[in-house]
């Protein structure tokens, strides 16, 4: 019984030691993951003295297309003079985040210090991530008691600033297999041939019905145009030529062929202008040949006899006419009949 006892104890008394031995480890372990650096402030250089910094953003998180300001501020003393030139778009990387506007000011402070305040317009397009570290970025500067010289002679150095994290919104799903749907696509039963069928026919229908209406404009239009005018100013003029009087000595004949002669050329200068002319006088014939373009000489002509015409017409004793003015009206009639169809 008491073997049995003393083995127990042992057994206890080993158990407790190896527990104690792991707390211990665990404890260690602990301690120097707390104290083991970031590694990214591990591999930057600390700021030289009489030089500090601190970053800022306006949010801690954003969404997909979002825009964010990340700001640096850096407060210096006279000694040294940051180099503004290259701070803009187009120089300052910051991949994977596109730069979209760059700003900076210098700001003289109370305690004999400056501050240099950069203010980058950032956007965010990840869809994968939950969280993003802003890159680095180095701010170039000199010192001012290395050279007298001027900031020409005087070497460069470099401010290394460690970005922030921010976190990325997504209204995608975790790992998302593919950002579009996944449709399946299926073949069309076989009874669904009456759709394009119907397709068809009312194209067919289509056709046919603006083929007819086509032919029903034609035929419109050739009745509305109607005659050729060409056959129209033959016949006036062969009507005209017909009632030319031979002999121009009995006043009624010569005041009948004047008449006649008024209303045909009227009518075949109509024709010729292709507008309506018949109640206009000679005047208005002159100022409408005119107005569509007409030969000046015929138009001279034409008004002159429609006006000797009108002359003869409206006079109280039918103007004092005679065998020659008739002639010369018959003579002017018969040159201005001969004119083609005005296109």
């Amino acid at each position: 019984m008491s073997s049995h006892f003393q083995g127990t104890e042992r057994t206890f008394f080993r158990r407790a030691v190896v527990a104690a031995v792991l707390s211990l480890a665990c404890a260690l372990a602990g301690a120097a993951a707390r104290q083991r650096p970031n590694p990214a402030a591990a591999e930057t250089p600390a700021p030289p003295a009489g030089i500090s910094y601190r970053t800022a953003l306006d949010r801690t998180a954003v969404w997909v297309g979002d825009q964010f300001h990340y700001l640096i501020t850096v407060d210096y003393t006279p000694q040294y003079e940051f180099v503004l030139d290259n701070l803009n778009q187009q120089n300052v990387n910051m991949d994977p985040f596109p730069v979209i506007e760059v700003a900076k000011t210098v700001t003289p402070l109370g305690n004999n210090r400056n501050r240099l305040v950069v203010d980058i317009t950032l956007a965010s397009f990840g869809l994968t991530q939950t969280d993003a570290r802003i890159p680095q970025l180095s701010l170039y500067y000199f010192r001012r008691d290395q050279h007298a010289g001027g900031p020409e002679q005087a070497a460069a150095e470099s401010l290394t600033v460690v970005g922030p994290t921010i976190g990325l919104r997504s209204t995608l799903p975790p790992m998302p297999a593919d950002i579009r749907d996944s449709v399946a696509v299926t073949g069309w039963e076989g009874s669904r041939w009456i759709v394009p069928a119907i397709g068809y026919v009312t194209l067919a229908i289509l056709l046919a019905w603006l083929g007819w209406e086509t032919f029903l404009f034609i035929q419109k239009r050739r009745i509305v145009q109607g005659p050729d005018r060409s056959i129209l100013m033959k016949a006036v003029r062969a009507r005209w030529a017909s009632g030319v009087p031979a002999d121009f000595s009995d006043r009624q004949t010569t005041m009948e062929f004047v008449d006649r002669s008024y209303q045909d050329l009227k009518e075949y200068l109509g024709y010729y202008l292709e507008t309506e002319t018949a109640s206009l006088t000679a005047e208005e014939v002159k100022e409408e040949m005119r107005r569509l373009g007409a030969n000046s000489d015929i138009t001279q002509k034409a008004a002159k006899v429609l006006g000797t015409c009108e002359a003869v017409r409206y006079s109280q004793d039918g103007m004092a006419t005679n065998a020659e003015s008739a002639r010369g009206i018959a003579q002017d009639v018969r040159e201005l009949l001969t004119l083609t169809p005005k296109e």
